[in-house]
């Protein structure tokens, strides 16, 4: 019996509609409404109706401007005055009485300071450069020390051949080589000029610290303009403040002498730290959000792809335990990524210090990007592994052994068989590996946390994250989302299309 064609089409709308209904709701909607906050000034908690307003600027801002009396009718039935007439308070809404006092209150001309349409204001911001300059890759110049600080007790011998040396005169390397001696490994600070001790010297006089004659605070703001005319390398200035303080408090000449004796001392330091806040510095160069966003995204990608490439063909050649190592190499990914990031955390701030000796792991900002792509390729390695292990045993066993017969070798098997009829498993592992990374959030927030923009390692993602729920910039936010939105969508296009291609040709 033929089935009438009208009868297909209900069967096939039968099937659709419900489809196309919860794709309108789940992703539609949402989607619209979204790119809406983007073209606002949102800080994420001002509603587009008021809660509360007083009553002199509710009358005039809103009712005053209110033409048509039904509309007018439905905002006094949804905002009631308060007893003493101070203000007027809203109910709560939802649904379809929400979006009708929105757009009420719109067509009054009345929008919060705070959720204001601003059309594309924040798309022209970050493409113009004009939001934080964290989000933008920049060089900076990187100093080391700041010449408020106290001096570092030690320095390692390839920072200062590196990034001080170079730059200092024969009398300023004189200077430093004064004050800090080497040792093999590192440069550390001669015992005599602790400024600790310096200001000991001040601290510990009978007067001030056993009878109590002269207040703590003022013996630290005495020290501090004595630091303070050290740097500015005023002598004179120094000894006004000593004999200041010695005329104002009743000290002993002995104490006098110690007091004399801390403020040189503090004083002699200064010449040493001018040198190292002048000279020990660095150019540096920060990724910012989009590059690092970027970096992690192409080495992730290597990464993962290579390794689970390798992983599947070990297993393809028939090693034994194939089934139980599969399982292995496949079980970083039944965890949770937040799991795998917070045990590798453990490992890398207590474990491998006492293994290496090296302290700083996943505080280094040198470090800590690499750290991340390494974590990143050991969870997502293994479930690559089973796609590119599926496509190896999928190809025809008797196409291989004519190729081995007619005297190809085993790079010309892998090149010419093996490569070509694995496109689509490559393709399928590209397009979920540059969509994963291009979103990443979990893996960063759980390693680094707030942390993040010290180290360099806020992916977009992130960054977003971080603008609408702690900057209060939820406009701004939802503008960066539709943006990753737009290049995630070119680029896994743009991939799929030629993997494709390179599928039809083979």
């Amino acid at each position: 019996m033929v089935q009438p064609r009208s009868q297909k089409y209900l069967y096939f709308a039968i099937f659709l509609i419900p489809a196309f209904v919860l794709y309108s709701v789940f992703f539609v909607y949402p989607f619209l409404n979204g790119f809406y906050v983007s073209l606002t000034n949102w800080d994420g908690l001002t509603p587009r109706t008021p809660i509360t307003m007083p009553a002199a600027e509710f009358e005039s801002r809103i009712l005053g401007k209110i033409a048509d009396r039904a509309d007018k009718d439905f905002i006094l039935s949804i905002y009631s005055k308060t007893e003493d007439g101070s203000s007027w308070s809203r109910l709560s809404l939802t649904g379809s009485r929400r979006r009708r006092a929105e757009r009420i209150l719109s067509k009054a001309g009345y929008a919060p300071d705070n959720n204001r349409f601003i059309g594309f204001k924040n798309y022209a911001d970050i493409l113009k450069g004009n939001v934080s300059e964290s989000f933008y890759p920049r060089s900076f110049d990187q100093n080391f020390y700041t010449i408020t600080s106290a001096l570092p007790q030690s320095i390692q011998d390839k920072d200062l051949e590196k990034n001080l040396f170079p730059k200092l005169t024969p009398l300023e390397r004189s200077v430093f080589e004064n004050y800090y001696q080497d040792d093999g490994v590192a440069w550390k600070l001669n015992s005599a000029y602790s400024e600790f001790s310096f200001e000991d010297m001040i601290w510990l006089v009978k007067e001030i610290d056993k009878d109590g004659l002269v207040p703590p605070d003022t013996v630290s703001a005495f020290i501090d303009s004595l630091k303070k005319a050290s740097i500015a390398r005023n002598i004179t200035q120094l000894n006004g403040l000593v004999d200041s303080f010695l005329k104002d408090w009743p000290v002993s000449f002995s104490s006098g002498v110690a007091i004399k004796g801390g403020a040189n001392g503090l004083y002699s330091l200064g010449e040493v730290k001018a040198i190292l806040a002048a000279k020990w510095n660095a150019k540096g160069f920060d990724l910012g959000v989009t590059g690092f966003t970027l970096f992690f995204a192409f080495f992730s990608v290597v990464g993962i792809n290579l390794a689970a490439f390798l992983l599947a063909l070990a297993l393809d050649t028939g090693i034994r335990w194939q089934k139980y190592l599969r399982s292995i190499f496949f079980l970083p990914n039944v965890l949770s990524m937040i799991i795998v990031a917070l045990v590798w955390k453990m490992l890398f701030y207590q474990l491998f210090p006492r293994i290496t000796g090296i302290d700083l792991w996943l505080s280094d900002p040198a470090k800590t990007p690499w750290l991340i792509v390494l974590v990143a390729i050991w969870q997502g390695a293994g479930y690559y592994m089973i796609v590119y292990l599926a496509g190896l045993q999928n190809i025809p066993t008797d196409v291989v052994e004519a190729a081995r017969i007619d005297g190809a070798g085993a790079w010309d098997r892998f090149r010419n068989i093996t490569l070509p009829l694995l496109v689509p498993a490559i393709t399928i592992s590209l397009f979920l590996t540059v969509a994963n990374a291009l979103k990443s959030f979990d893996l960063m927030y759980a390693m680094v946390g707030g942390a993040a923009y010290t180290l360099g390692t806020v992916p977009l993602v992130l960054d977003i994250f971080f603008d609408a729920f702690a900057r209060k910039h939820a406009g701004l936010a939802t503008a960066k989302a539709m943006l990753l939105f737009v290049v995630i969508f070119a680029v896994t296009g743009i991939q799929l299309y030629v993997m494709k291609k390179k599928e039809i040709e083979q």
